[in-house]
C-alpha cells in the first residue's frame, strides 16, 4: 500500500469495545450499532484519525487520537487482541486507515460508517458538526 496517503490527512483517538457479528467479513458499523456494543461492554478501542484542529472542534469521550499520518509509526501501540473502531469526520479517511491496518495484521478493525458527523446526527447531538 502506498503510505503517502497517510501524510495528507488526519490525526486520531481511540475508545475501547468489542464487536460481535455473524458476518466475519463485515468492516463497517453505524454509530447506533457501535453505541449498542459500547453499552453492552466496554472492551473496544475507538481511534480518531482526524487532524488536531478537527479534534479541537469536537471529539468522542475516551477516544484515542492518532492522526492518520501517524498510524504507520503508532501501529505497534495498538492492541491486536481488541476490536478497534476507526473514525474520522465522514468515514473516508478512517476507511483507508482500516484497510491499511487490516493489510498489516489487524483483523479486528472496523470503520465507523459516516464518521463523527453521523455520530452527531444519530447518537449525540452535543457533538458539534463542522464542514
Amino acid at each position: 500500500m502506498d503510505l503517502r496517503i497517510f501524510t495528507v490527512n488526519a490525526k486520531c483517538k481511540g475508545v475501547i469495545f468489542s464487536i460481535k457479528d455473524d458476518s466475519s467479513d463485515r468492516k463497517e458499523f453505524t454509530p447506533l450499532e457501535i453505541l449498542q456494543e459500547i453499552e453492552k461492554r466496554r472492551d473496544m478501542v475507538m481511534i480518531d484519525v482526524r487532524e488536531p484542529v478537527e479534534v479541537q472542534i469536537c471529539h468522542l469521550e475516551n477516544a484515542r487520537h492518532i492522526p492518520m499520518g501517524d498510524i504507520p509509526s503508532k501501529m505497534e501501540e495498538l492492541p491486536k487482541d481488541k476490536d478497534l473502531v476507526v473514525f474520522c469526520h465522514m468515514g473516508i479517511r478512517s476507511k483507508q486507515v482500516m484497510n491499511y491496518l487490516r493489510k498489516n495484521g489487524f483483523s479486528r478493525v472496523y470503520n465507523l460508517k459516516g464518521g463523527i458527523d453521523r455520530w452527531s446526527v444519530e447518537v449525540d447531538p452535543k457533538v458539534q458538526r463542522y464542514r
